[in-house]
């Protein structure tokens, strides 16, 4: 009996190690896309002719079909499995991305122009996203799904800090390619998402729930509890932090060639080694942070919103390229603790029935950003070419407030003898 229990708790480990793995490896290949597409998309666009409302509507159209399909596809994922939603939206990226970049080709080669190019890319990128989302709500939901209550916010931030691997390694990715063409990432990026559909369609384990050793559900703490109103607060808040995020991502290859007078290559080159720089900070403090610590992830919420808004306020105030590139440390650490710190937190706060819900809003979040983000970004640069960055560091400073006066713990409620019983 004892040797049965032993090989059980090894399979349930195996399995663990198995689908971590796979989960890490597919959000890792989208992150380095969308980290891709977000270094080169600006330069791209001032090639061909776009605007910077023409940018930033690509941005926030295909973000707001993200969020639509976030809703959609964690309302289902539970019910058809996270391996088969997983298969689906890593193929959509391939696929999609391919197409997106051929498009852009058209319009480099002179066959699409001027509105026609605008037309053909916004339906190629909206159509890329709604399939696409449909991958970090299946690894998001498949991790909350085979980690227990007290592992969750750690089982989180293991496949979030992949989110934040590629980000170094987009970026680093972009700067090396654009050397050949500015379209050279993209088509790169496509191998990377087609060896994960590969690598998921052949390895992950068909069951997504893990075996009760392992992942049974347990009640939610009681400590949690009094947090349970705050979870549209803390969507809202995650949502903040991402429309900051996309503000910045509009406005500063724009801004390096305008004020910097960088070339559309040497842009992309210096915004891929700042997203580079924000990324390896927050792979670090996850990894050193927040998987290991035991602080209640409502404090850690409280200390990386004021950091995210002192890194907008050095990129307002900045005058050579060295003092941007020492925001980004302020600005990936401060996403590094907050992404897995909300979502676990939120995950935590609500009943069993309702957690595919919250999952799906917490991925969808930063999507939300991304809809208003880059067109407020290009309202404020017609204003004045800093005003984004000062806008993104107000808006953090006013979100630290909330989160520092409404994200209180309380005394647990004593438990009743009927409890007990």
């Amino acid at each position: 009996m004892l040797e049965w229990r032993f090989i059980e708790l090894f399979r349930a480990a195996a399995f663990l190690q198995m689908t971590f793995r796979l989960l890490f490896f597919s959000l890792l290949a989208t992150a380095m896309g969308q980290s891709v597409v977000m270094t080169t998309l600006p330069p791209l666009g001032r090639e061909v002719g776009l605007s910077e409302f023409n940018v930033a509507f690509l941005m926030s159209s295909s973000a707001m079909m993200y969020a639509l399909g976030n809703a959609f596809w964690s309302r289902i994922g539970k019910r058809r499995g996270y391996r088969r939603l997983l298969i689906t939206g890593l193929s959509g990226y391939t696929i999609g991305t391919l197409i997106f970049a051929s498009v852009w080709l058209t319009g480099f080669q002179g066959w699409l122009v001027g509105t026609a190019l605008f037309v053909a890319l916004l339906f190629a990128r909206t159509a890329q996203a709604t399939i696409m989302s449909a991958t970090p709500p299946s690894v998001v939901g498949m991790a909350i799904a085979i980690s227990s209550d007290a592992e969750r916010v750690k089982a989180i931030s293991k496949v979030s800090s992949a989110h934040s691997l590629g980000q170094i390694l987009g970026p680093t990715f972009a700067g090396l390619m654009v050397s050949i063409h500015l379209l050279a990432p993209l088509y790169g990026i496509t191998l990377m998402t087609l060896i994960a559909v590969i690598l998921v369609w052949r390895f992950l384990p068909h069951e997504h729930n893990a075996p009760a050793s392992v992942g049974t559900a347990r009640p939610t703490e009681p400590g949690l509890r009094t947090i349970q109103p705050y979870v549209p607060l803390l969507i809202g808040m995650n949502a903040s932090v991402f429309l900051a995020i996309a503000m910045m991502q509009q406005s500063l290859a724009f801004f390096l060639i305008d004020h910097h007078k960088l070339t559309t290559t040497e842009a992309a080159q210096a915004v891929g080694l700042a997203m580079m720089l924000s990324a390896i900070c927050a792979l670090t403090v996850q990894v050193a942070l927040v998987q290991r610590t035991s602080m209640h992830p409502g404090n850690l919420v409280k200390i990386a919103l004021p950091l995210l808004s002192i890194g907008y306020l050095i990129i307002y105030l900045h005058q050579q390229t060295p003092h941007l590139y020492i925001a980004m440390l302020f600005l990936g650490s401060g996403l590094g603790i907050s992404y897995p710190a909300i979502a676990a937190l939120a995950s935590s706060s609500c009943k069993p029935e309702n957690q595919a819900t919250v999952t799906g809003f917490i991925t969808a979040s930063p999507a939300m950003g991304y809809i208003i983000g880059p067109p407020i970004a290009a309202t404020l640069y017609s204003m004045g070419h800093r005003m984004p960055f000062i806008a993104a560091s107000v808006l953090l400073a006013i979100v630290s407030l909330v989160a520092i006066t409404h994200l209180r713990a309380r005394p647990a409620p004593q438990p009743t003898p009927s409890d007990q019983q």
